[in-house]
C-alpha cells in the first residue's frame, strides 16, 4: 500500500471542518479564500483517506453539502482495518487457487507424463520451444531431476539462466543431481557455475566422458538428443516408465563412475597448481619452450624450473611420459 499523503487546501479544509458540526462548501469558500473546485477536490482526498464522513442529508442542494470531520485515530485505525480486511481477503484467494492447482496437478500430470508402460514422444527442433519445454521441465518437477551435460563449455549469459532456473527448482524441494565434463571445471565463469548449482544445494559431480545429454523429470519424463534428424540441435521429449526406466540405469551407471565437484577442482587430485596444468596442455599441442614461455609470459628459464617440478610432481623423466600420465590422470581433457 503506498503512504497516504494530504495536500496543502485538503489540510486547511479539515481544519476548518473540526472546528464546526455544520459547514458547507460555500462557506469553506469563502472562509478559507478559495475556489470550488479546489474545496472539492480537498474534500475528496478527506474522504478518501477517512477524516472526512460525507453527510447523509439527502435534502441539502450540491453546493450545500457537507460532511462531518473525525478523529485522525478514528481515521487510521479505520484504514488500517480496512487493509487487514484486504490481506485477508487476498490470502484467502491463494490458498483457494494453491488448492486447485494441487487438484488440477493430481489429476492430470500423471496423464501428461505418461505413467503407464506405454511410451509417446515428441520431436522438438526449434530452439525457442527447446527453451520453453526446459522452462516447462522445471515448471512440473516434484521430486526428482537428473541430467548429464556433455558438449562444449556455455556462454555465461546461458549458465547463469539455467542456473536461475535451477535454484527455483531446488527451492521447491526437488532433488538434483547432475554430471559434467570435466573442461567445466577449467574455466572460470563454467566452475563458479557448479559451485553455485552446489551451495544451492544440487548435487554434482565431475565426469571425463558422458554418452549424451538428457534431462530427466520424476523418473517418467525425458529430454534427449534426437539423433535420428538431420538438426544438430533438435531434441525429444519421451514420456512412459519403459524408456525412463532405462535412462535411470545409464545415470546410475555414470554417475557411480564420476568424481564428486571437490575432488575435480583444478589440480586438487594431482596436486598441481593451475600454472602447471596450462604448461601440461602447451605441451600436450607440441610447442616449443619458448613458444609456451610467451604464452605465460614468463622467461625460458623460468618455465623450465615449472617443468622440472611438474614432471618430478608426475613421476615421470621427459615430457613424453608427463603426457601420457596427464592423459590417464584426465588432466588434459
Amino acid at each position: 500500500m503506498s503512504t497516504p499523503t494530504i495536500g496543502p487546501q485538503a489540510l486547511r479544509l479539515f481544519e476548518y471542518a473540526s472546528a464546526r458540526s455544520n459547514w458547507t462548501v460555500r462557506s469553506a469558500c469563502e472562509q478559507l479564500d478559495t475556489t470550488v473546485p479546489e474545496i472539492e477536490q480537498a474534500r475528496r482526498e478527506l474522504i478518501g483517506l477517512g477524516l472526512l464522513i460525507e453527510s447523509t442529508d439527502g435534502g441539502a442542494a450540491d453546493d450545500e453539502q457537507s460532511a462531518k470531520a473525525t478523529a485522525p485515530e478514528a481515521a487510521l485505525l479505520r484504514l488500517l482495518t480496512a487493509e487487514e480486511e484486504a490481506a485477508s481477503r487476498l490470502t484467502d484467494q491463494i490458498r483457494r487457487t494453491r488448492e486447485q492447482i494441487d487438484a488440477m496437478r493430481e489429476v492430470f500430470l500423471p496423464l501428461h507424463t505418461a505413467r503407464s508402460s506405454g511410451l509417446s514422444g515428441e520431436v522438438v527442433t526449434c530452439p525457442e520451444k527447446i527453451a520453453r519445454v526446459l522452462s516447462d521441465t522445471a515448471d512440473i518437477a516434484t521430486s526428482e531431476i537428473l541430467s548429464m551435460h556433455p558438449g562444449p563449455v556455455m556462454p555465461a549469459e546461458a549458465l547463469a539462466q539455467g542456473l536461475r532456473r535451477d535454484l527455483q527448482v531446488l527451492d521447491r524441494g526437488v532433488t538434483m543431481r547432475s554430471i559434467h565434463l570435466r573442461p567445466m571445471t577449467r574455466i572460470i565463469h563454467s566452475m563458479t557455475h557448479l559451485q553455485d548449482l552446489r551451495a544451492g544445494g544440487g548435487q554434482v559431480r565431475i565426469a571425463n566422458i558422458v554418452p549424451f545429454r538428457f534431462i530427466l523429470v520424476d523418473r517418467v519424463q525425458a529430454l534427449v538428443p534426437a539423433l535420428h534428424t538431420n538438426s544438430s540441435n533438435a531434441m525429444m521429449v519421451l514420456r512412459g516408465e519403459a524408456i525412463t526406466a532405462l535412462l535411470v540405469k545409464v545415470f546410475e551407471m555414470c554417475w557411480a563412475s564420476a568424481a564428486p565437484l571437490e575432488a575435480a577442482e583444478p589440480g586438487q587430485e594431482s596436486g598441481l597448481s593451475s600454472q602447471q596444468l596450462w604448461v601440461l596442455r602447451l605441451m600436450s599441442t607440441g610447442r616449443k619452450d619458448e613458444a609456451i614461455a610467451r604464452e605465460l609470459g614468463v622467461s625460458v628459464r623460468t618455465l623450465r624450473r615449472v617443468m622440472a617440478d611438474l614432471m618430478a610432481r608426475l613421476g615421470v623423466e621427459s615430457r613424453f611420459q608427463a603426457g601420457i600420465t596427464a592423459a590417464k590422470m584426465g588432466l588434459l581433457d
